[in-house]
């Protein structure tokens, strides 16, 4: 019996060499949103063992707690837009961004009454926008496009009405208070597929890009743990992959578990759409938000993006597994 248990012991660490890794006990504490764009992040607690890390994965409705949860030295991970990870740095927390994990997702619609077809016909027109992420896509695109904008009514080409929520931000279009609007999916594509909203935009053509999202870690977390990062990441461009590459799996797991109760799956489909699944990210994109930030004051740190950008592991994970866009 000994010589039996012993053989099928070696057999075992023959096919999974991570066992080995498995002996070490830190415990990655993961910062992540409940929703889409970080379904990946979510993932990465399913592959933990395969990749020979611990996860504890506590989820955040928003950007900014996982932030301070990181700050606070409660999270050693944590996850955003590339604009809420630059301010999180710019505001103190001792953050890396160390890769992307999903792009787009967001979408502009009109009222269906207005005759608005292009960017230009936002001229005299008020539009519906949450603060951050969409916010800074907004102001790029309308100075891309040679438009002005302002909070006060008629002192610009555009006024901008800030809405706290995505939600609110639908039903300010539905009852026609603003004439057009920027949201995360599935919410521009409901107000298609309800009659109150026109499709107008995806606004990814600007140098900002395909709104890539961010995921960052402690400094001190990965100098204290290198190797378990290098774990982590590539279990996280393994998540991302098998998710972009099954889309009835990432269905599954989103409506099932991951936004259990929050999202339904024609909602899932909407969204979808509008969503791909990438880890790519570099540091001149990077530049680009935080250039962007410090024109619109919306950060007042001089950062550099090679100070907070980590992207070896990353390079190094997606050569290892063979990622291909």
């Amino acid at each position: 019996m000994k010589s039996i248990r012993t053989a099928l012991l070696a057999v075992l660490v023959l096919l999974s060499p991570s066992l080995y890794a498995q002996a070490d006990k830190t415990v990655i504490r993961i910062a992540n949103l409940d929703i889409a764009p970080f379904l990946a992040v979510g993932y990465v607690e399913k592959l933990a063992a395969k990749h020979g890390i611990q996860v504890k994965v506590t989820n955040f409705r928003r950007g900014l707690e996982a932030a301070q949860a990181l700050k606070a030295g409660e999270a050693d991970v944590a996850v955003g837009g590339v604009e809420a990870a630059i301010s999180a740095i710019a505001g103190g927390a001792p953050g890396l961004i160390i890769s992307s994990t999903t792009t787009g997702g967001i979408a502009w619609v009109s009222r269906p009454d207005l005759n608005i077809q292009s960017i230009a016909d936002l001229k005299g027109k008020k539009f519906g926008v949450i603060r951050g992420l969409h916010e800074l896509v907004l102001l790029k695109t309308l100075e891309q496009n040679n438009l002005t904008f302002s909070t006060n009514p008629g002192a610009a080409d555009v006024q901008l009405v800030f809405i706290n929520s995505p939600p609110a931000v639908n039903t300010a279009l539905r009852n026609k208070e603003v004439d057009a609007m920027s949201n995360p999916e599935p919410f521009p594509s409901r107000a298609v597929v309800e009659g109150f909203g026109k499709p107008l935009l995806r606004p990814y053509d600007t140098p900002l890009g395909n709104m890539p999202r961010a995921v960052f870690v402690r400094g001190d977390f990965l100098k204290a743990n290198p190797v378990v990062m290098q774990r982590f990441v590539d279990a996280l461009v393994d998540a991302t992959r098998t998710l972009r590459d099954d889309p009835k799996l990432a269905r599954d797991y989103a409506v099932n578990e991951f936004l259990k109760g929050a999202i339904t799956v024609a909602d899932w489909d909407l969204a979808a759409q509008n969503q791909g699944y990438d880890v790519s990210l570099t540091a001149a994109t990077v530049q680009e938000y935080i250039d962007s930030m410090r024109k619109y004051g919306m950060i007042k740190a001089n950062l550099q993006a090679a100070a907070i950008t980590e992207l070896s592991m990353l390079e190094k994970s997606k050569a290892r597994l063979g990622w291909k866009p």
